[in-house]
């Protein structure tokens, strides 16, 4: 039985799993067919494709977090690999507010 992950934008790299999936279960995300490397819970994350170490993970078609390690395609991406860019982003957000302004 293929599984069902969403992929909201065609620039994500990974998708939510609409169930739980097991290793070895074949997932349909978009276009995209892949087998899950590992557990991952309804509602959580997997990997669409590799996504190297330092890469932007993208979700929703916006950067949300940093892989903080190499993550292979089909894995679970959650936070023992994705480091948090919040600070980041709004240090981004707000230089670009400021430019704005003038």
């Amino acid at each position: 039985m293929v599984k069902r992950a969403l992929q909201v934008d065609a620039n994500d790299n990974v998708a939510v799993v609409a169930q739980d999936v097991e290793p070895g279960d074949v997932i349909q995300a978009g276009d995209s067919t892949l087998t899950a490397k590992e557990p991952i819970r309804i509602g959580h994350k997997i990997a669409l494709c590799d996504i190297p170490s330092g890469e932007m993970v993208i979700k929703y078609g916006v950067p949300i977090g940093k892989a903080s390690c190499n993550i292979a395609e089909g894995s679970h991406v959650h936070t023992q690999n994705v480091q948090d860019i919040t600070e980041e982003l709004c240090q981004k957000y707000a230089a670009e507010y400021r430019m704005e302004q003038r």
